[in-house]
């Protein structure tokens, strides 16, 4: 008999958990009843109810425990009746002649437990990893593992350095240590080099505390590559539509722009033909009172039989009608002169006032008017319409020009971005101030008839030619003074 069974046998007759007592070649010499009911073994050797990997640990342990002569613990897979296998945590008790005692603990369902949730943590498809505090791989799932090109329990025990570049392996463990320290979760996006190539990552790191003490961290992983693919997709598309949008807005906002102008202009033109229908019917009627009146003396002194005074009222008949003439042609003139540009082209205005000189000749040299002007610039207009407009402006000057004095007309030529500003100035009599809103209404007076009245209608298409080439006009004159004219033409083509 075993010396001390009767210590073993009374111990484990109480002991809750399975006690049993085996020599160096694993026979069970004593094994309480819980062990009994628990295992089912269908042998009496212990060894060959234990899994081949567990049993070569347990024989190095059982070794040590003679040698070392101290209390040793570590866990078995045992083969129990029915192919069943159980999972034990065991501690290991050497007593002399070769013969050891276990107290086996049953942990087969926690162990099921674990395998389960381990087999749940390898479908994951996110890489899991644990770490200890030295940053080494403490567990790490499948796709962990997958994504490296190496098995599981290659990856356990080493650490980042292994596996990554420099560079990538010093930002995880900078990352991990301020995890480690703060104890907070933290979440970053970084690179990670796996067997499909440079990846990017968002990880999610948690620190645990282990019931000794020690701190793990916990690691999940999660590729956004195609993520943060699809998300610079869509900036640089919201960028293009937004792009998209502003232009479609501005060019809906110059069509308003345009269409409010073309409403204002329609607006303007309205009311300019109804005061020219007005002015018109005016100007006309003074004519036909003219020859009405001396038509109807003319009647009355042929009627009468006398002649005396015939030929003067016909002298005044015919200038009526000259007059009513003069004035037809200026309305067709104004409503047919100056609505379009459609000769637009690069031309020197220095020739074009050379041509204006020349067709005024006989008037400049009636007067011995003094005309200067600057280096003239290249402007993009209507030839004929322009050459119109310095004729009639000129005119005007030499026309209006005071006695006093010689006449001096001054042209001078001012750019302004894609504009010319031009400035026409003269000595002559000026406009009155009161008359000066009233400048370009055609046919209206701003002189005594005896100084030539202006009735007809050269201001108002000045002003509709300038106008009609993106410019503007206007004026300034003090009377016996003299008046400036200053208008802005285009040096290119306006979109």
């Amino acid at each position: 008999m075993l010396q001390g069974i009767g210590f073993w046998e009374s111990f484990g007759s109480i002991f809750p958990a399975s006690v049993v007592i085996i020599n160096k070649a694993g026979e069970i010499m004593y094994a309480n009843n819980v062990f009994k009911n628990l295992a089912v073994l269908s042998h009496t050797n212990l060894f060959q109810a234990i899994d081949n990997n567990c049993l070569v640990n347990l024989n190095k342990i059982i070794l040590l425990c003679e040698k070392e002569k101290k209390v040793l613990s570590n866990t078995l897979k045992i083969k129990a009746s029915g192919e069943k296998i159980l999972y034990f945590t065991y501690y290991l008790f050497f007593l002399r002649d070769g013969f050891f005692s276990f107290i086996f603990i049953d942990t087969t369902k926690t162990n099921n437990e674990l395998i389960m949730l381990n087999d749940i943590i390898n479908t994951v498809p996110d890489p899991i990893l644990v770490k200890d505090e030295q940053h080494r791989f403490l567990y790490v799932n499948q796709a962990f593992a997958d994504s490296l090109g190496q098995p599981i329990s290659y990856v356990v025990g080493k650490n980042d350095a292994d596996f990554f570049p420099k560079n990538e392996s010093e930002i995880y463990c900078r990352i991990d240590r301020k995890t480690f320290k703060s104890e907070k979760t933290t979440i970053n996006e970084e690179k990670f080099t796996s067997v499909q190539g440079t990846r990017d990552i968002s990880t999610k790191k948690s620190v645990f505390r282990t019931l000794a003490g020690s701190k793990i961290l916990v690691g999940i992983i999660r590729d956004v590559t195609e993520i943060n693919a699809a998300r610079e997709c869509l900036k640089k598309h919201a960028k293009e539509l937004k792009r998209q949008v502003d232009t479609r807005t501005k060019q809906l906002e110059k069509k308003r722009n345009d269409l409010e102008m073309a409403v204002e202009k329609l607006k303007n033109l309205n009311s300019d033909l109804d005061c020219f229908a007005h002015i018109c019917c005016h100007e006309l009627r003074e004519p036909l009172r003219t020859i009405s009146s001396f038509s109807k003396l003319v009647l009355d002194e042929y009627s009468a039989g006398r002649n005396n005074n015939i030929d003067d009222f016909l002298k005044i008949i015919h200038e009526g009608a000259a007059k009513m003439d003069k004035l037809i042609k200026a309305i067709l003139e104004y409503s047919t002169n100056g609505l379009c540009t459609s000769s637009m082209s690069l031309f020197s205005t220095n020739e074009l006032l050379s041509e204006v000189l020349i067709m005024l000749d006989h008037y400049i040299q009636e007067k011995s008017v003094i005309i200067n002007f600057d280096d003239m610039p290249v402007i993009y207009a209507d030839r004929m319409q322009i050459l119109q407009l310095f004729q009639n402006l000129i005119n005007n000057s030499i026309k209006f020009s005071a006695y006093k004095e010689p006449p001096v007309i001054n042209i001078h030529a001012i750019q302004k971005n894609n504009f010319v500003e031009f400035q026409i100035q003269d000595n002559g009599v000026g406009i009155a101030k009161r008359y000066h809103k009233e400048i370009f209404l055609p046919f209206k007076r701003f002189h005594s008839r005896s100084e030539g009245s202006m009735h007809g209608i050269g201001l108002s298409l000045c002003k509709k030619i300038v106008e009609n080439h993106g410019g503007s006009i206007n004026m300034s004159s003090k009377e016996n003074i003299g008046t400036i004219f200053r208008f802005l033409l285009p040096t290119q083509a306006i979109v």
